[in-house]
């Protein structure tokens, strides 16, 4: 699908599919020669449905035995958050390889 424009206002010439052989510019009156099937009938894909194949197996980066509280699986991803500050104690969570659910372990703090 292209555009066109017109020679004498520069404007955009209006898109149509019609048998005529010139078209009139809106803005300044000018003819110019009709390009036929300025418009396309093209068909839009259809986008996956959200979450739709964003997650097809499990975690491939579990790999410390770990038994998750919610869905009972066996493995969990570590992950090292680091600290704010020097006095602190680093952040580090078990992510669940099959289901997500992410548990805080180390030192609590109350």
């Amino acid at each position: 699908m292209g555009i066109s424009f017109c020679k004498g206002c520069k404007n955009i010439l209006p898109p149509t599919n019609s048998d005529q052989d010139f078209i009139e510019c809106r803005n300044c009156g000018l003819k110019h020669k009709n390009k036929r099937n300025l418009i396309s009938s093209e068909k839009i894909k259809r986008h996956p449905k959200k979450g739709e194949g964003a997650k097809s197996e499990e975690n491939i980066y579990a790999s410390y035995k770990h038994l998750c509280r919610k869905c009972g699986y066996e493995k969990a991803q570590i992950i090292d958050m680091g600290i704010k500050y020097s006095d602190e104690d680093n952040l580090i969570f078990l992510k669940c390889g099959k289901c997500g659910f992410s548990e805080r372990i180390g030192r609590k703090v109350s």
